[in-house]
């Protein structure tokens, strides 16, 4: 026993010893002149990066995404600039039935080969030949695509569109495709391998049994001559992260540059700073906000307005603050949105002046309107329905120590105060899964991921609440908003049709959005109460100029596509 304790030891400690050694080996390039990023994926995919393969396509946290593969525009989330890059703008018939795209000269492959508006037609042709292929639901309502020129797209669509231009935005999923590489290929399995694109770094190499990949920065870039844009490193080094411990003196060594904030966490950092001096922290909020993502409407108490409204104030969003696990703290909120300069505009003052001040945390209050609603309480000291009935609430979120299940749990805990009987039950793929889509629960907690964000759009938002979406108890929904609320307000969705049918660039859609906002604060169908904080983790050891607080010239995510505008800004350290 004691013989068979020792072997284990020593084959523990030779484990440790040979991960140590995997991770401190040296980088296949000089280490002051790349950047170095982390990602927690385990590469399993290291020789394909089409975006068209719908299993293996590509290899997410490879890199592919970040500094190679480019976008036609890009939205700066951080200043609310919008970026035209591979395009110089685009035009809508007055019916919206015809769009027209503006390529911009001089853009090229990383093969030196023209990016032109054949390569657009070529890959819509692609997803209406073959819905099959990944993406090709961009393609839906398109009737035909051409070029009239090589620098000239025309899109006819079969019923009036009047946001199609997103879809050739950051991670709108219309990722065009080289028609010189991929048109003799069979698209379902071809890997455009090494990956044909272009962004500003190409591959140098890509090293499997270290788990990394090195891009190095394409000399004859297009977006140095005419954009004046070149990168400052000269390779970009992604990898797969080592377990904690190790991540850590990794970093504290100056080995990593940009570690991932989902899993370098706050007491890492605590760490760092006091370890070395060459730690930054670049805090910023995620695309979404926290707290009751949303009450099931379609069962009572839920389907009582006042009742959502009364459990608001149940949400002590100070102590929600405080208690954030992913940072020193984080920000409360009123808006469904995360805090970017971009989505400032929808921020309606007449609508934050009206509901700011409902979105409170007061007990008493709420115990007060339980009793005016008529959910007194009985001899047991629990509430009931206002037909007498007892009830329990039941409660989901994900497991502990997920900052939602802080959320829940805190929750649970004033529901109990106030006297209303409640199970907080943990979302699991499965049998929880299954009832949670069959509308089996009462509030949900979790992140509100409404979609408005990325397209900056607040009808993506109020169609994800649209009653044509809701199914009857005991029916499986698998659209709408993330809590599948199965809200069902004839009122909003009157405004959320008209919405549809504007351009969010026409003057007139900020009056649609005021009601639209004003009806579903209304309704109240979620309680957003804090953001959703990252801290971007960064080194100044090698490189300078990151976008910090007071510098925040671009989100500081390090697997944002937008990361090429921080390998255009960041310098070395002389």
């Amino acid at each position: 026993m004691i013989r068979s304790k020792k072997l284990l030891l020593v084959l523990g400690i030779l484990f440790l010893c040979a991960s140590a050694t995997m991770w401190a080996q040296a980088f296949p390039v000089p280490r002051e002149k790349a950047v170095v990023v982390e990602t927690d994926q385990k590469y399993q995919y290291f020789n394909t990066a089409s975006p068209l393969k719908t299993i293996g396509g590509s290899q997410w946290g490879s890199g592919w995404n970040q500094v190679v593969e480019e976008w036609d525009w890009y939205q700066n989330y951080a200043t609310g600039e919008r970026i035209l890059w591979r395009t110089t703008g685009w035009d809508y018939s007055p019916d919206y039935t015809q769009l027209t795209w503006h390529v911009r000269k001089g853009v090229t492959w990383n093969d030196g080969v023209p990016y032109t508006a054949q390569d657009i037609v070529y890959t819509f042709n692609l997803w209406l030949k073959d819905p099959s292929l990944s993406g090709a639901n961009v393609a839906t309502n398109v009737a035909s695509v051409s070029a009239p020129d090589d620098y000239t797209v025309i899109f006819k669509f079969k019923t009036p569109d009047y946001r199609f231009h997103q879809y050739l935005r950051m991670w709108g999923g219309a990722a065009i495709v080289a028609k010189h590489i991929y048109e003799n290929q069979d698209p379902r399995t071809f890997s455009n391998w090494p990956p044909v694109e272009t962004g500003p770094y190409k591959l140098q190499g890509w090293y499997q049994d270290n788990q990394l990949y090195v891009w190095q920065a394409d000399p004859n870039y297009w977006g140095t001559k005419v954009m004046g844009k070149k990168p400052g490193p000269q390779y970009v080094i992604f990898r797969s992260a080592p377990p904690p411990d190790l991540d850590l003196a990794e970093f504290v060594k100056g080995n990593v540059d940009m570690p991932l904030p989902h899993i370098f966490t706050i007491d890492m950092i605590r760490a760092a700073e006091k370890q070395w001096t060459h730690t930054v922290r670049s805090p910023y909020m995620d695309a979404v906000s926290t707290g009751i993502c949303g009450f099931n409407t379609a069962k009572a108490p839920g389907s009582d307005r006042e009742f959502r409204w009364t459990m608001n104030y149940l949400m002590n969003r100070e102590k929600l603050r405080k208690i954030y696990p992913m940072a020193d703290s984080t920000a409360v909120t009123m808006w469904p949105w995360p805090d970017w300069a971009t989505l400032h505009k929808w921020e309606v003052p007449a609508i934050a002046n009206k509901y700011g001040p409902m979105l409170r945390y007061d007990p008493v209050f709420a115990a007060k309107e339980l009793d005016r609603l008529g959910y007194k309480k009985g001899s047991n000291g629990l509430r009931t329905l206002p037909n007498g009935k007892p009830f329990t609430l039941t409660l989901v979120s994900g497991a502990a120590p997920d900052y939602n299940y802080l959320v829940a749990k805190d929750f649970s805990d004033e529901l109990t105060k106030i006297g209303i009987d409640n199970v907080l039950k943990i979302f699991q793929a499965g049998i929880t899964e299954q009832q949670f889509y069959e509308g089996q629960y009462d509030i949900h907690f979790d992140v509100l991921d409404i979609g408005a964000a990325f397209p900056n759009d607040v009808w993506q938002m109020i169609d994800s609440y649209a009653g044509k979406w809701a199914q009857p108890i005991g029916t499986v929904q698998n659209k709408g908003d993330r809590s599948r609320t199965r809200l069902n307000d004839p009122t909003l969705d009157a405004i959320g049709e008209k919405m549809a049918r504007m351009n969010p660039d026409d003057p007139k859609y900020m009056d649609l959005v005021s009601q639209a906002l004003d009806r579903w604060y209304y309704d109240l169908p979620s309680v957003p109460a804090t953001e959703k904080t990252f801290i971007q983790t960064l080194s100044n050891m090698y490189w300078t100029n990151w976008p910090v607080p007071g510098n925040m010239y671009q989100v500081p995510y390090q697997w944002w596509p937008s990361m090429i505008f921080i390998m255009f800004e960041i310098k070395p350290v002389m």
